[in-house]
């Protein structure tokens, strides 16, 4: 099973380096993983087994939203069908309701088979697309899922999640 740890700035050229074998499209540079991985409301976790890095996601919150966005999730190609995926969501589902979000919230191309199936087996449901959204002009697929919400919230993450309250 991988460990799901913050990303950090040293972790750069290996996210890049899984982001540039991934996909061809709507990359990640490495100036923007530095500004997301050190912004104040943002999160980048990284999967990791024996030092290397099989997968990264990034979630963003707004201040004012009860909305946490799964912005980027990858998962390396001879690591998939692992649960990799399923941890990060998990993880990001953690992440939610300690920052009292009432909804993780994602887009999808239409066309990538795999991670729809994942995400509607993973309890999340399609409300609606984008039209040309990614680069390549592929729709977006928009998904949500609800999270319980803790009533007696305090932050006590234990994952230092640097989210705005």
């Amino acid at each position: 099973m991988a460990t799901i740890t913050p990303a950090t700035s040293a972790d750069i050229k290996g996210l890049i380096q899984l982001e540039n074998n991934l996909f061809t499209s709507d990359r990640i540079s490495p100036r923007q993983f530095r500004y997301l991985i050190n912004r104040a409301n943002s999160i980048v976790v990284k999967a990791e087994e024996e030092r290397t890095i099989l997968g990264y996601m990034v979630l963003l919150k707004r201040r004012d939203s009860r909305k946490l966005r799964l912005y980027s999730i990858a998962v390396a190609s001879q690591a998939r069908k692992l649960g990799i995926a399923r941890q990060m969501l998990a993880f990001a589902e953690q992440a939610a309701a300690e920052h009292n979000c009432a909804s993780v919230v994602l887009e999808v191309c239409e066309t990538n088979t795999e991670a729809l199936q994942l995400y509607k087996s993973a309890g999340f449901g399609e409300y609606g697309s984008k039209p040309g959204y990614y680069e390549n002009g592929c729709t977006a697929k928009l998904f949500s899922k609800q999270i319980p919400v803790n009533r007696h919230h305090h932050d006590s993450s234990p994952h230092g999640s640097p989210f705005y309250q």
